[in-house]
C-alpha cells in the first residue's frame, strides 16, 4: 500500500502529526478522544523524542515530573526530577495505553509539506512516500538535531578528545570513565551532567564563560505532593489536579516576582548558597551578569555537596585557545585535562522541513506565532509549543485541546481551511537565553498570551471563532481569504 493510499481505521487520516515525542503523543491523545482520524510520522525507530534519542550521563528533565507528565495520565513518583530513561518509559507506557501503535509510522522523515488551496489538503513528502491530510500538526520540537559547538582556537592541537555532551552515552562509560574531565557550560545540561560525570571521572572541572543562577533541590517531593499522590492512588483524582495547578501558579508567581523585583531574586540565591561557599566565591562563580529569570535557572542535585567538599572545581573564564594538554584562558590561567565535554546547547529550529503553500515556500523568518499554536498565513497548520520558563506540557496540552475544538468547529460547519493573518508583531522573548539571542531575528514572534500558563489558560485559550479566518470547503463560491505566502519585511524592521 502506498503512502497516498494509506488509511487509519478504514478512513483517510484527517490529521498528520509530525513527531512522536512528548508533544506528539499528547496531541494524539486529544485527537483520539475527539475521534479524529490521524497518523503520527516519526523519523526514528522509537517514540519518545529527545528522551529516547539522547542518553548522555545525568540527562533528566528540570521540571517536576508530577507537572511534566500529562494531566490525563500523571506520573506518580517519590522524586521531583526523574531521568530521561524514566520519562522515555513513561511515554512508551502512555502510548501503549492510548493504543497508538496502529497510528505511528516509524522511520518516516518529512522533507516537505505543501498545502494545496484548490483541494484544501496538505501533501506531505517523506522518505516513505507522500501522505495527504487536511491538517498538519508539527510536534517535532524547536531545537535542531545538531548541537551548538563554539569555534575554539587551537582545538586541533589538543592531544585529548573533545566531544559534545549529547555524543556521550551513559551506557558507554569507557569514553569518560577514569578521565580528567573539563565540562564546558553552566546551563541546565551541564548542571544535570555534573554528578554522573564526577562519579566516573578521575577529576572534574566545570568551566563557565559566565555564571548562572543555580537552584539546588533535595529531589524529594513536598508533603503536599506526596499526599495528593497517595489520594490519587486511592482513586481520588481531583487533589492531584489541584496540586498541579497550584505548583504551576507558584512557578508563574516566582517568575513574575523575580523579573519585577530582581533584588529579591538576587538575595534569594545569595542566601541559597551562603552555607556552601564563601561570599568571594559566590561573587566570582555564582553571580550572573543578568537578573534572575532572564534566563532559565538550572536545577542541581548534589552539586552543593561536591563543591563544599571540593570534589569538583568551578572555574569562570573565557577560553583563549586549546593547547596540547588543555586550554589557556583569557585571564592567564591554564587547565589540563584528558577529555573536554561541551555542554553548549543547541540552535533553535522550529521547522525541520520545508513548508509551502501552493508550491511556494513560506518565509518563516520572524513569522507571527499565535498563542504558541498557529503560524501566520499557513492554513490548517498547528505547532504546539510550550512555555520556556516552566513545564513544557502545561501549554502544549492546552494548545492541543484548543486545536481539537477548532477542527470540530470546522467539521460541524463544513469549513475547509483555517488560518491567521500574516503580519508583523512586536516580539520580545520572555527569556534572554544565548540560543535565542544568537538568532533572534529568525525566531517565530510569539504573541496572543502572557506566557504564564496558570493565567493564560483562563484568559486566552477559549475558542473564539473571530480570532481565525475560516473558508468554506472546496466548491463554495467564496475564495480563500488569506493566501499564505506574503513575505515578511526585512528583519531590520522587526522590533
Amino acid at each position: 500500500m502506498s503512502a497516498e493510499q494509506l488509511t487509519v481505521e478504514g478512513c483517510a487520516p484527517e490529521v498528520i502529526v509530525i513527531g512522536a515525542g512528548v508533544t506528539g503523543i499528547g496531541v494524539s491523545y486529544y485527537l483520539s478522544k475527539a475521534n479524529i482520524p490521524h497518523l503520527v510520522l516519526e523519523k526514528s525507530q522509537e517514540l519518545g523524542g529527545i528522551w529516547s534519542s539522547q542518553r548522555w550521563p545525568g540527562m533528566r528533565c528540570d521540571s517536576m515530573i508530577v507537572k511534566y507528565s500529562y494531566s490525563f495520565r500523571p506520573f506518580l513518583s517519590d522524586q521531583c526530577l526523574v531521568s530521561s530513561e524514566t520519562i522515555a518509559q513513561y511515554l512508551r507506557d502512555a502510548a501503549r495505553e492510548l493504543g497508538m501503535s496502529e497510528k505511528i509510522r516509524f522511520g518516516v522523515e518529512v522533507a516537505r509539506a505543501d498545502f494545496r488551496s484548490d483541494e484544501q489538503m496538505w501533501r506531505v513528502e517523506t522518505n516513505a512516500g507522500i501522505f495527504r491530510a487536511r491538517f498538519v500538526v508539527n510536534a517535532n520540537g524547536y531545537f535542531a538535531d545538531e548541537p551548538h559547538v563554539p569555534a575554539f582556537a587551537g582545538r586541533e592541537q589538543f592531544r585529548g578528545k573533545i566531544v559534545h555532551l549529547c555524543e556521550l552515552d551513559r551506557a558507554e562509560r569507557g569514553v569518560y570513565e577514569g578521565k580528567r574531565i573539563l565540562l564546558v557550560g553552566s546551563g541546565a545540561s551541564a548542571i544535570s551532567a555534573v554528578t554522573d560525570l564526577h562519579q566516573a571521572s578521575a577529576s572534574l572541572s566545570l568551566l563557565q564563560r559566565s555564571p548562572s543562577y543555580i537552584y539546588e533541590t533535595s529531589n524529594r517531593p513536598s508533603w503536599l505532593v506526596r499526599l495528593a499522590q497517595r489520594m490519587h492512588r486511592a482513586g481520588w483524582k481531583a487533589p492531584l489536579h489541584w496540586v498541579r495547578s497550584y505548583l504551576q501558579l507558584m512557578d508563574d508567581l516566582v517568575f513574575v516576582g523575580f523579573r519585577t523585583w530582581p533584588r529579591i531574586g538576587k538575595l534569594f540565591f545569595k542566601r541559597h548558597w551562603r552555607k556552601t561557599i564563601s561570599e568571594e566565591e559566590y561573587l566570582q562563580h555564582f553571580t550572573p551578569r543578568y537578573n534572575p529569570w532572564e534566563q532559565r535557572i538550572p536545577v542541581s542535585i548534589g552539586l552543593k555537596k561536591l563543591i563544599k567538599e571540593k570534589q569538583i572545581e568551578v572555574v569562570t573564564g573565557e577560553v583563549e585557545a586549546f593547547t596540547q594538554q588543555g586550554v589557556q584562558l583569557k585571564n592567564g590561567r591554564t587547565l589540563s585535562f584528558d577529555l573536554c565535554v561541551l555542554a553548549t546547547g543547541y540552535e533553535p529550529q522550529f521547522f525541520k522541513f520545508e513548508v509551502c503553500v501552493d508550491g511556494q515556500k513560506v518565509e518563516t523568518r520572524g513569522i507571527n506565532f499565535f498563542k504558541g499554536m498557529m503560524m501566520g498565513g499557513i492554513p490548517n497548520f498547528f505547532q504546539p509549543v510550550g512555555t520556556l520558563h516552566t513545564t513544557w506540557t502545561q501549554r502544549t496540552e492546552v494548545v492541543a485541546s484548543l486545536m481539537v475544538k477548532i477542527i470540530r468547529h470546522m467539521k460541524r460547519r463544513s469549513l475547509g481551511s483555517v488560518a491567521i493573518e500574516r503580519k508583523e508583531v512586536a516580539y520580545r522573548p520572555a527569556l534572554k537565553a544565548n540560543y535565542i539571542l544568537r538568532r533572534l531575528e529568525d525566531q517565530p514572534a510569539l504573541y496572543g498570551a502572557w506566557e504564564l500558563p496558570s493565567v493564560d489558560r483562563l484568559l486566552f485559550y477559549a475558542f473564539r471563532s473571530r480570532h481565525y479566518t475560516f473558508t468554506p470547503r472546496v466548491g463554495s463560491a467564496q475564495p480563500m481569504q488569506d493566501p499564505a505566502t506574503r513575505q515578511l519585511q526585512p528583519s531590520a524592521q522587526l522590533p
